[in-house]
């Protein structure tokens, strides 16, 4: 398994128009979703792994909805917990879980779709785990600050990265 962010280094300053986000409406998705988009076209989101060498993933809608569960696997993993990335957007429809097993982690990769993995487990340090899921935060905050530099101090972005 491989999973990383690459952003263009060119990344437009300032290329996320600011919008006010309601509390009422809105929470951290909202940020992250709006980032993603303007992200689209000059960043990629990679995710490799379990006989595929390149998953059907984008930065518009599969990047979001991993940022959105990075705290917790973030979190599950430095406490040597469980802890299960859910990439259910249509299209990808995949499940990695992650069971701690000795001194790393078993990855298991359930899908819902036609494909199958092959293998359908694969064994990691806990500490690579944890690199690669660090790596594509710092990778999102990076291309914030570039893109949003307001957004990159909202309290939901504090918060959700303070959250692991």
């Amino acid at each position: 398994m491989h999973i990383e962010l690459r952003v263009e280094p060119d990344l437009p300053a300032g290329a996320l128009a600011s919008r006010t986000y309601d509390p009422n409406d809105d929470d951290v998705r909202s940020i992250l979703a709006d980032a993603c988009e303007a992200l689209e076209g000059h960043a990629e989101f990679l995710i490799a792994g379990f006989g595929q060498d390149r998953w059907p993933v984008d930065v518009r809608t599969d990047l979001a909805v991993f940022l959105e569960q990075l705290p917790d696997a973030l979190r599950a993993v430095r406490s040597g917990e469980e802890a299960e990335i859910d990439l259910y957007e249509q299209g990808i429809e995949r499940t990695l879980e992650l069971q701690p097993q000795g001194a790393g982690y078993a990855v298991r990769c359930v899908s819902r779709t036609d494909w199958q993995p092959m293998p359908e487990v694969e064994a990691f340090d806990g500490q690579a785990i944890e690199t690669m899921l660090l790596g594509v935060r710092d990778a999102f905050l990076q291309a914030l600050a570039r893109l949003a530099p307001e957004l990159r101090a909202h309290p939901w972005i504090v918060e959700w990265q303070a959250a692991e």
